[in-house]
């Protein structure tokens, strides 16, 4: 069994990538590929579901800055799903977790955005 299961789908509009298991440097080159093909087929509006992602060192947190760099770039976007408490802790510490929207769950991570209100 590979240390990280990926896989991706379109979802509502989104690229949803969803990662398994552990998320380090034997699998981070191979990880930032697949994440450029499924923008390729599904579009720069990406969603990292990490619901199952158990580990994550800093080539993980190299590859996510990438993705972030390169989707918003094109006009995209990019939201964390469901991080473990480690993980998000993880993104507190390094402050990553204000540059990009962080939700507790994949459905609220493609959920529509509301409408700013009008005054």
């Amino acid at each position: 069994m590979p240390a990280l299961e990926v896989t991706a789908r379109a979802l509502d509009g989104r690229t949803v990538v969803s990662l398994r298991g552990e998320l380090d440097i034997a699998v981070s080159d191979d990880l930032r590929r697949q994440i450029r093909a499924a923008r390729r087929e599904h579009g720069d509006h990406v969603v990292l579901d990490m619901e199952s992602l158990e580990f994550m060192d800093s080539h993980g947190l190299s590859v996510i800055i990438s993705c972030y760099k390169s989707v918003t770039a094109a006009g995209g976007s990019l939201t964390l799903a469901g991080p473990r408490p480690i993980i998000r802790r993880t993104l507190e510490i390094t402050g990553l977790h204000r540059r990009f929207r962080v939700l507790p769950t994949l459905a609220e991570a493609i959920a529509p955005e509301p409408e700013p209100e009008r005054a």
